[in-house]
């Protein structure tokens, strides 16, 4: 059966709510507060609101049309995904990575959209960062995490973490580690940014698991990026949550897969029995400082569609090569309640 978007969204996403209601009290930290991990609904797992620092704004305050431009634009975004049924969105932002949480905040609140915030790590630790132990970086994980982000009450409800290539160098592994003791520390999830051309997420997983964390407590980002179903098969029958969230465009301009390709892999993987295995989103970045401005207007240009390319595009596709309402629930609203809620 070939469903309409809305009703196809809406539908996955409302039947899988009302089955959450009966899966217990674990509790997902948002924004705005905790709320109960039934009350996720349908969930973008990765994508990014701003990646502006507060010190950006005062030195280029008219980027992206001012501060007030990108949060303008950012809740007309977000109002739109959840007319589309989008309730919850995680922003994969951390320190390194431009998050402005008092931002995030405020476009939370004003477009009603759930969004859940990171601590952790990306590639672009500042020289007082890089160095630090795997403990000390662990500690300050858990104090995002524990009492809040950049002087405000505002905690983080997901730990990130990143590799650049297959081999991981010494300040990605510390990260990793102090990660992974934060994680055990507080039982805050992992999503990581990988390069999966490179088979990253194995590379990650050897080190996540000699701390002792189950595959089920992360999500490998980026996974779609590799074409290697073997690779993938692997990582999800260990636990792993693949990360797909790079359908509408590639890491690299030479990793540009027809995104039709990248949904034909992942129904292969729901056929394979992994769905329970999968989050979907599209790493899109509303703003940016981390990207000159040719590459972002490229991205935009190819991805007209923005936060809204997996509701508009990517479900109905998947809808049409026969991935059924049952696994799109797995996908939206299942998986997501799941991995946060999990033991």
């Amino acid at each position: 059966m070939i469903y309409t978007r809305r009703a196809f969204v809406v539908h996955a996403a409302a039947t899988g709510v009302v089955a959450a209601k009966a899966s217990g009290a674990a509790q997902v930290r948002t924004v705005l507060g905790s709320i109960d991990v039934a009350e996720l609904g349908f969930t973008l797992s990765h994508e990014h609101i701003c990646a502006c620092t507060p010190e950006f704004w005062r030195q280029w305050p008219a980027s992206f049309g001012g501060r007030a431009g990108l949060v303008a634009r950012a809740v007309e975004q977000l109002k739109a995904l959840k007319g589309e049924g989008v309730d919850t969105l995680v922003d994969l932002s951390p320190y390194d990575g431009g998050r402005d949480i008092r931002l995030i905040e405020e476009v939370s609140r004003k477009s009603g959209l759930q969004i859940v915030a990171c601590t952790g790590q990306h590639l672009f630790a500042p020289p007082d960062k890089i160095d630090r132990s795997a403990n000390e970086l662990a500690d300050f994980f858990i104090a995002e995490i524990e009492r809040g982000i950049d002087g405000t009450d505002v905690r983080a409800g997901i730990i990130k973490v990143a590799t650049a290539n297959d081999v991981v160098t010494a300040p990605e592994e510390r990260a990793l580690r102090a990660a992974a003791r934060a994680s055990k520390a507080t039982g805050v999830r992992i999503a990581t940014h990988t390069h999966a051309r490179l088979r990253g997420g194995e590379k990650q997983a050897e080190i996540l698991e000699s701390e002792g964390i189950s595959p089920a407590r992360v999500s490998l980002g980026h996974s779609d990026d590799s074409g290697d179903i073997d690779y993938l098969e692997k990582l999800a029958r260990r636990g792993y949550t693949l990360g797909m969230d790079h359908v509408n465009r590639g890491l690299e301009a030479d990793a540009r897969v027809p995104w039709k390709t990248r949904a034909g892999q992942i129904k292969r993987l729901i056929d394979a029995g992994l769905g329970e295995r999968i989050f979907l989103s599209q790493d899109v970045v509303l703003g940016t400082a981390l990207l000159p401005p040719e590459l972002q207007g490229d991205r935009e240009k190819n991805n007209p569609d923005g936060m809204s390319f997996t509701t508009r595009r990517l479900i109905p596709y998947l809808g049409e090569i026969g991935v059924s309402a049952t696994h799109i629930r797995a996908l939206t609203t299942g998986n997501p309640r799941r991995f946060f809620g999990g033991e």
